[in-house]
């Protein structure tokens, strides 16, 4: 196919991609923009049943209803957008210009979320703003029901359903247009701003519902038209053909210019799902790390960063092909190096990846950190292997120069478990050993995880399950470090879980006695279950503030939700083993995660550290403000003093017996994890707290870890001030915060005074101290130790067994 067949099948439009009909793809993060919606909704729907109206949502509303009538007819206009009726019509539109299955999705998005807003209007029935508020009513006076809006959920999920199918600045305005209906609804005085923003939810979740059912297209690059961005760019070629070679976030093609000289082109895909906003925040949050951050950069900017990595590489002894071409605009971009035949390290069978050639792979590694270059990609498929049996280094879309170690041993781990998916890992390992040396194959240790590799990587070790855990065993088998799956415990025996069961139940069952059974659950008040929906949800929120500052002790990326469940794991180790088994469970897990032992122990050390610094924060800072504003006057003598006491006492000693018993019974492990190293958590906190230069631990982000414990015990607060008002406990929130917050220094730096019984009966001490009702303080504290204490280390003693092989193995 000559250049000039090419350039006459070009369309008149100038597009140089095309949606090919038979290419449909599906995202999971549809399904989580369909979550977020709903979650966003519910949280409306809840204020919504209410009835009143929130002084915050009154204000905006007065803000946009009171704006200048002169623009209604604008307004008026834009809004129409939002009628039902606008749903065949703009479906229409697309049909005529031939694009079908855009027509399609904003038909079925569109009719849906009309449906769903009047479905939603009959069981909320909240009013329109003439009812709750003085508006100006520029669109006349509109009856029937307020929440959610009809309009802004039509809207919206036209928006939605349109979006795959437009350019980026198609995108923006589709977006512009939905929400200038939904802020005109408002301005018309016709909706409150909350029936907008739910409206806006349900039709975000609706429009991605129907992608992940229907499918998107994939954009798919027209060579007509890659011909002709080559020749704007100054590199007419006379032949050009789609390579074939499978590639995610590019298009490949193989092109022969004018002098002879054999190409390969990349087309950059500028729908690349790694420009996702909820993906890369995904990554930020569960690994701290987003491998493609030149993603949302324009195209040329990615090619040009593609190319300067490329030939910095190859300036410093890599074998990577040549840069002829890097340029891009805002409807695409190319990278064009020459062609190097060979095949891919992955496409080679078995027996052809030798001792021999997987040490030239690992030469050429060892001269991408010597350069400090992260590849970022380092699979298989990114080594080609030419005729000659040298590997070339390709594809770096994703590359950084001036990488910092982290990001190099990540490359290494990647590229160990790409080649353990095909071949014997311990062939794998040799070889890296031989080429990097012992102290980089360990510190790639921790990167030998799903999480952190690439999604390629992750398919792979799901069709070949155990492939990644042999090669973690391999490596700790090489390097004669211990097996992270030895035995945490020895058996507990029968006496020792029969006290600890034995302490547990008399809490339980005895903390509702005490305050009258009948007047605990009679003093749920008509809205309690609303209170005690947001205690729930403000634990779970705290959960994720600890974990995220576990995630600060260690220099290596650890997944988020792995972490809240191994806390869940640790709490549940610490009934039965007290705060030695909460300290050995926590540092099993992140050896399992990759984490030297000595290092995961030198992390728990820091997250006490933090704990105990963070509760002196909370307790100072919400006594100093509680003391300011008169709320810590009025104390009195506990309710019920010495029968609290002593059930606490009783049931504190029962869990205590049982973690002797438990200990006596037998032992596992190393005699340095027996006992909890007290001094070595106050050497850390004076560490942490000492100004001058290197006072923390290189690598220890030691203030993140501060806020983030702190916001976590901030939000325990807030629940026990939720639970203890949900039953009707008339205390004040700060008050509440202030003696939560000196419990909490208690507990963390004397652990015994933690343990169940002794923590319960104090919060009840607390409470009824405060002011508090004795029945309402029973329920209060055991609706929060159900949520913040038991139920966690209920679930962490189910989830145990298969924590420790699933999740961390």
């Amino acid at each position: 196919m000559t250049a000039r067949t090419l350039m006459q099948g070009a369309t008149s439009r100038g597009h140089e991609g095309t949606r090919r009909p038979g290419a449909v793809q599906r995202h999971p993060v549809d399904l989580v923009r369909v979550f977020l919606g709903l979650a966003v909704f519910g949280i409306g729907f809840l204020v919504a049943q209410r009835g009143e109206l929130p002084v915050l949502e009154r204000d905006l509303f007065r803000v946009v209803n009171d704006l200048p009538a002169i623009v209604f007819p604008v307004v008026w206009a834009v809004m129409q957008l939002g009628n039902v009726v606008a749903v065949p019509v703009v479906a229409a539109i697309a049909a005529l210009t031939k694009r079908f299955r855009m027509a399609r999705d904003m038909l079925v998005s569109g009719s849906l979320a009309y449906l769903a807003a009047d479905l939603v209007k009959s069981i909320v029935g909240r009013e329109r703003p003439a009812g709750l508020v003085d508006a100006n009513l520029l669109d006349g006076n509109v009856g029937g029901i307020g929440f959610i809006s009809g309009h802004a959920a039509v809207a919206a999920a036209l928006a939605t359903a349109a979006v795959p199918y437009l350019t980026r600045r198609g995108r923006r305005v589709a977006w512009a247009l939905a929400w200038s209906v939904a802020l005109a609804r408002v301005y018309v005085g016709a909706h409150l701003p909350l029936d907008i923003l739910g409206g806006a939810a349900v039709g975000w979740a609706i429009g991605s519902l129907v992608h992940y059912v229907l499918g998107v297209p994939r954009w798919e690059p027209a060579p007509a038209g890659v011909a002709g961005m080559l020749r704007r760019f100054g590199l007419p070629v006379r032949d050009l053909w789609p390579a074939a070679v499978e590639a995610r976030s590019s298009h490949p093609f193989t092109a022969v210019d004018e002098d002879g000289r054999r190409l390969y082109v990349k087309v950059l895909d500028p729908d690349r799902f790694e420009r996702d906003w909820l993906y890369r925040l995904y990554r930020l949050v569960a690994v701290r790390d987003i491998k493609d951050a030149d993603a949302v950069a324009p195209l040329g900017q990615q090619a040009e960063h593609e190319a300067v990595a490329a030939m910095t590489a190859r300036e410093r002894g890599v074998r990577v092909p040549p840069v002829v071409l890097a340029r891009g605009t805002d409807r695409g971009g190319v990278v064009v190096q020459e062609h190097v035949p060979g095949r891919n390290l992955d496409d080679l069978p078995p027996e052809e990846v030798t001792p021999h050639l997987l040490a030239r792979v690992w030469r050429q590694v060892a001269r991408l950190r010597a350069a400090r270059v992260a590849h970022h990609d380092l699979v298989a498929s990114s080594v080609l292997v030419d005729g000659n049996g040298e590997p070339w280094v390709v594809d770096f879309g994703n590359a950084l120069t001036g990488a910092e170690d982290q990001a190099l041993d990540a490359d290494v781990a990647e590229l160990m478990a790409s080649l353990a998916l095909r071949i014997d890992p311990a062939l794998v390992v040799g070889t890296a050993l031989d080429a990097l040396g012992p102290e980089v194959v360990a510190a790639a240790l921790p990167s030998l995880a799903p999480l952190p590799l690439s999604a390629a990587t992750r398919a792979g070790e799901r069709a070949r399950p155990g492939r990644l855990s042999a090669l973690r065993r391999e490596v700790r088998r090489r390097l004669d470090l211990p097996d992270p799956r030895r035995p945490q415990f020895a058996p507990a025996g029968p006496a020792a879980r029969a006290a600890v069961g034995a302490g547990a139940a008399l809490i339980l069952v005895g903390v509702p006695l005490l305050g009258g059974a009948t007047a605990v659950v009679q003093s749920v008040e008509l809205g309690g279950w609303r209170w005690l929906g947001g205690a729930l949800a403000l634990v779970v929120l705290a959960r994720v503030a600890m974990a995220a500052a576990a995630l600060m002790t260690v220099e290596r990326r650890i997944a988020l939700g792995r972490t809240v469940g191994a806390a869940m794991v640790a709490d549940g180790a610490t009934l039965l083993r007290g705060r030695t088994g909460w300290r050995r469970s926590a540092a099993r897990f992140l050896e399992r995660a990759g984490v030297l032992p000595d290092a995961a122990r030198q992390s728990i050390d820091r997250f006490v550290a933090g704990a105990i610094a963070a509760a002196a924060v909370v307790a100072v800072g919400t006594f100093v403000l509680a003391a300011v504003e008169g709320r810590l006057t009025g104390w009195r003598t506990p309710e019920s003093l010495v029968p609290a006491l002593l059930l606490g006492v009783v049931a504190w000693a029962l869990v205590l017996l049982g973690q002797v018993l438990a200990r006596g019974h037998g032992r596992a492990g190393g005699s340095a994890e027996e006992e909890e190293p007290q001094r070595h958590v106050t050497r850390t906190l004076r560490s942490a707290l000492t100004w001058r230069t290197g006072g923390a631990s290189a690598g220890w982000n030691w203030w993140p870890q501060l806020c983030w414990t702190s916001l976590g015990i901030a939000l325990e607060a807030g629940a026990l001030a939720a639970a203890v008002h949900a039953v009707g406990g008339d205390v004040p929130l700060l008050a509440t915060a202030a003696v939560y917050g000196a419990l909490h220094l208690l507990w963390s730096m004397v652990p015994p005074t933690g343990l169940p019984g002794a923590a319960d009966a104090a919060l009840l001490l607390a409470l009824t101290s405060l002011g508090a009702p004795l029945a309402s303080a029973c329920a209060g504290v055991l609706g929060f130790r159900l949520l913040v204490f038991w139920l966690p280390a209920g679930l962490g003693l189910l989830l145990a067994a298969r924590f420790e092989h699933r999740f961390v193995t």
